[in-house]
């Protein structure tokens, strides 16, 4: 069993680059809802140098959220343990490469175990031919047996030694110093938390060519149009080198964007010019003061989600502001004025509110988003039901679902009306003389 601690890391010294395949890493999401998505991973291009050239392969990284694994307590430990399985398909769906391995975990902290927020990540490495791919992780519990699939398609980069060539983009959680080595934690959770300092990424340039300069172009695009950019000229040896670099959020709202890199000839902005380039999609998301991501990545959308619980006239004096950022400051003094402990970094308020948000939307969505939706907006509004009372199929009526909340006394009762899980909220509240068809 795994009790060690550790980070994932590349360690970086002169042109070395070698990776840890296990660690576990705590995150700092204080939201109990779970994200849409049960897990992450990514699939990225890198080479090293070898007897017969410049070889390319796909590394695989699988991001596993401890509140997906079934721990169970066995002596002074919480145990538990997982298989995953990659499987890479070429474009016709023909099998190219596959492997099993398991994961066993011990922990002491039972908090830990169900955390969506604490993680373990690993990392498997794949020769395959230059291409169109496709990457399937399939997770599988052990104790309970629930089992989750993603799919990615991606582009297996062709690699030559004598040409001047670049590796994928990775998201960096964390650099630090080693014994004089720089110490990368890989991010495979594409949500970056808005912060002042930035965030960092790793990328390897490959130089067929004797020791040159060449010009980084680092662009941010969101919808096509430029939300950041950034040039500086580097020194490259010959063969492998290593970047990390920061890159500047403070321009930048919450939403989705990519970033490019791209290596030009220097001084040469022409499309000839270009050596090499990649990209890489992000998420920017909401934090709150004291450092807590909250699940927004629109803050239009975000305003607008507030329909539960603002006024129409707050809501709109919000999306009038005429820049993002008095739109953001209108926000958060929106939520300071709604925060039950005025004052604390922690607005429970807004973490619990949003945290609603991205539960109706994971559960409820059906042709528009989940808090749009009947059942989204009482979630939203009351939290949790107290009991749920499911009726799929029942003779002369339509499916139908009744929550009951005790503490308020209050039954709602959703109908299906269409039979494809469209749940509408019936009026008035049931009772015997209320029918449902």
């Amino acid at each position: 069993m795994k009790r060690h601690n550790s980070a994932p890391t590349i360690f970086i010294l002169a042109a070395v680059l070698t990776f840890s395949v296990s660690a576990q890493q705590d995150g700092n999401v204080t939201n109990p809802f779970n994200r849409a998505q049960p897990f992450y991973f990514d699939a990225m291009n890198f080479a090293e140098y070898g007897e017969f050239g410049l070889n390319g392969r796909l590394d695989v990284y699988v991001h596993i959220p401890f509140n997906i694994i079934q721990f169970v307590k066995e002596d002074q430990f919480y145990e538990g343990s997982y298989t995953l399985t990659v499987y890479v398909n070429d474009s016709d769906g023909n099998l190219i490469k596959d492997e099993t391995w398991e994961r066993n975990l011990e922990i002491l902290d039972f908090e830990r175990t169900i955390s969506p927020n604490v993680y373990d990540l690993s990392q498997r490495s794949f020769t395959i031919p230059a291409g169109d791919a496709t990457v399937e992780v399939l997770f599988e519990d052990k104790e309970s047996a629930r089992s989750y699939r993603a799919t990615k398609s991606v582009k297996v980069r062709s690699y030559d030694k004598n040409v001047f060539s670049m590796s994928d983009i990775m998201l960096v959680s964390e650099v630090k110093q080693n014994r004089g080595k720089r110490q990368v934690s890989p991010q495979i959770n594409p949500n970056i938390s808005m912060d002042q300092d930035g965030f960092f990424i790793f990328f390897e340039l490959y130089n067929p060519h004797s020791m040159g300069s060449v010009d980084i172009n680092y662009v941010i695009t969101k919808q096509s149009n430029v939300a950041f950019q950034r040039r500086e000229t580097q020194r490259v040896n010959k063969g492998r080198n290593t970047f990390i670099t920061n890159i500047s959020s403070t321009e930048l709202a919450i939403g989705g964007y990519v970033l490019s890199v791209i290596a030009t000839s220097p001084d040469d902005t022409t499309k000839s010019g270009i050596l090499a380039n990649a990209s890489k999609p992000f998420v920017l998301e909401w934090v709150s003061e004291s450092g807590t991501p909250i699940q927004i990545t629109d803050l239009d959308e975000a305003i607008e989600q507030l329909r539960y619980f603002a006024n129409g006239e707050q809501i709109d004096h919000m999306l009038a502001a005429e820049t993002d950022e008095e739109k953001r400051e209108r926000f958060e003094k929106f939520w300071e004025e709604n925060n039950p402990s005025p004052g604390a970094r922690v607005n429970t308020a807004m973490v619990e509110y949003y945290g609603r948000v991205a539960y109706a939307n994971e559960h409820f969505d059906h042709f528009r988003p989940g808090w749009k939706t009947d059942r989204g907006m009482v979630f939203i509004k009351l939290g949790p039901p107290d009991y749920v009372e499911r009726h799929p199929f029942e003779a002369d009526t339509r499916p139908y679902i009744i929550w009951e909340y005790y503490d308020i006394g209050r039954r709602f009762v959703f109908v299906d009306e269409t039979g494809f899980e469209d749940y509408r909220l019936l009026y008035p509240i049931w009772d015997e003389r209320t029918r449902l068809h």
